[in-house]
């Protein structure tokens, strides 16, 4: 069996697998069930820019390249590190993805941060966001992100932002100036239904914000990280950033097809 046809093979296993799967406890567990098409866990060389980044899932479709990331990099031991970050342009890097118009999409945020509670700029209110984007390339359309904002010295909000006709954002959560959380952002195209989870304690338990709206219009062509505004006196880590999906039966075959064409690589 040539190895083309093996990997289709153990691909369609792993769907069927996926689909086949009864409901499940959490939303990590969830994530993990889906097919994995996204996987960035910056375990890169110390120094390693954004667009060098290893997407594991998918290693034909990393970050492109905006220059507004230019100073931030890993760390070397398996995070990115955005304090490198010292400009206050809004920064923008995309990963291609095969288009998605139904089923159920996840993203998954790990981060820390840690504010300078004696530096605040209320012009710059610094942002993190992990962004599920439509009408690629380099879209600006969201359909729905997990997005993070620095409102105060003091405070930093959570909300699941969703972007278009009929939309509507989950309920914001408010943090402290510093902290640790794994993010998961449920999307549900078919449902037009956005969920958002967080755990403080690597996913063992978690809370979630009131469910949100998506337009139904909007699938989702990319998956997008942004790090807006300047972040050179912070603390900003990112342990991962992946994407999951769980497809509906008859998305399978398409799905496939697209995963199986070349992905070019877009500069900004």
């Amino acid at each position: 069996m040539s190895k083309l046809r093996l990997s289709l093979s153990l691909f369609t296993l792993t769907l069927a697998a996926t689909l086949a799967a009864p409901a499940l406890a959490t939303p990590l567990t969830e994530f993990n069930a889906g097919l994995l098409l996204t996987d960035f866990r910056f375990d890169d060389a110390l120094g390693t820019p954004i667009e060098s980044t290893l997407n594991s899932a998918s290693p034909a479709a990393p970050f492109d390249t905006d220059a507004d990331f230019a100073s931030a990099a890993t760390n070397g031991t398996g995070q990115f590190d955005g304090s490198g970050k010292n400009n206050t342009e809004f920064g923008s890097v995309y990963s291609d993805l095969p288009t998605i118009s139904s089923g159920v999409v996840y993203g998954l945020f790990e981060v820390s941060w840690a504010f300078d509670e004696q530096v605040y700029d209320t012009a710059q209110d610094e942002e993190f966001r992990l962004s599920l984007i439509a009408n690629d390339p380099r879209s600006t359309f969201v359909t729905g992100e997990i997005f993070f904002t620095r409102t105060s010295a003091t405070t930093v909000e959570l909300v699941g932002n969703a972007v278009g006709t009929g939309s509507t954002d989950t309920s914001v959560i408010t943090l402290g100036s510093s902290g640790s959380l794994l993010t998961i952002l449920k999307a549900d195209l078919d449902a037009d239904t956005l969920e958002l989870f967080y755990s403080a304690d690597g996913g063992t338990t978690f809370l979630a914000a009131t469910v949100g709206a998506l337009d139904p219009a909007r699938g989702v062509e990319s998956v997008r990280f942004v790090l807006n505004e300047d972040f050179s006196n912070d603390s900003l880590l990112v342990e991962r950033f992946a994407l999951s999906v769980v497809p509906e039966p008859a998305g399978v075959a398409l799905l496939l097809a697209a995963l199986l064409m070349p992905q070019g690589r877009r500069r900004a």
